[in-house]
């Protein structure tokens, strides 16, 4: 295939060609020739007599036997400028996710929405207990909106853990009345740029969401004393390359004695991601 030529391998067997293009994202076809000393030349390339105009790129060359390959990568199946790999899985490729995407197809940005539970973070106390909360579910009872991101947030005054449970409910025990914490699975700050969600108490030694960076609170952020969240961030350029987690700490049972938090996002490897990272 002229024009066309990924890299040129000496191999042992012919096998050994074929294998060398299912490993390689862009290859869909091989050249297999005679070398020296019994081993073959095996070229990969980047197109086959099946592409458009291969019949002026495709040139007899003597000994030497042209192949096409049914590689997976071959239909670019990852976004985001993901990278194909073929092999690994029982879809015959994986994508390799650049930083702050993840998912099969890297589909999806790196953030913390509450959409699929909180199984990672860690609780203490009771503030938290009904979380995460379906819905508006403070709209639902005639005060302003939350301003939710997706269906799922955290409300420290709320009860609604189930889309069936009655919207409305507050927290059995009373709405500000409960204290805890809830903390965040560890990830990786990789940029300079942390946003979430914040509403609720306004008091900073009340209620409040903390970065911890090495063991340490670097950061802190309150609510505006209303239901609705508002994005807030943090400049954690001084943080990149390190490990951190978020805490959300109830520590009031006075007014507006909660916490309402969603949709943690921005320059971070998600917790799902690190292993394969390191």
């Amino acid at each position: 295939m002229t024009g066309h030529l990924i890299r040129l391998e000496e191999v042992p067997h012919r096998g050994s060609c074929n294998v060398l293009c299912y490993m390689e994202p862009n290859c869909v076809s091989i050249n297999i020739g005679p070398s020296q000393g019994g081993n073959y030349n095996c070229e990969l390339n980047n197109a086959s007599n099946e592409s458009p105009g291969w019949s002026r790129d495709l040139q007899s060359k003597e000994d030497y036997t042209h192949l096409s390959i049914e590689n997976p990568c071959s239909s670019s199946p990852c976004f985001n400028n993901g990278t194909c790999q073929a092999g690994y899985t029982d879809k015959v490729f994986r994508c390799k996710c650049p930083l702050g995407f993840t998912g099969v197809y890297c589909k999806k940005a790196c953030s913390l929405d509450f959409e699929d539970g909180i199984s990672g973070w860690e609780m203490t106390g009771r503030a938290f207990i009904y979380q995460p909360t379906f819905g508006d579910n403070t709209k639902s009872r005639g005060r302003e909106s939350a301003n939710l991101q997706g269906n799922w947030w955290i409300g420290g005054a709320e009860k609604r853990p189930k889309e069936s449970d009655p919207s409305g409910r507050l927290h059995l025990d009373g709405p500000d009345v409960p204290k805890g914490t809830l903390t965040s699975p560890c990830f990786r700050i990789v940029g300079k740029n942390i946003s979430f969600l914040i509403g609720g108490g306004c008091t900073v030694n009340e209620a409040h969401v903390e970065l911890i960076v090495n063991s340490q609170v670097v950061r802190k952020e309150v609510g505006n004393c209303l239901e609705t969240m508002y994005r807030k961030s943090w400049d954690v350029e001084e943080f990149i390359g390190q490990y951190a987690q978020v805490r959300l700490v109830d520590e009031s049972s006075g007014g507006y004695g909660h916490i309402n938090f969603d949709d943690l996002k921005g320059d971070i490897i998600c917790p799902h991601d690190l292993d394969e990272k390191n």
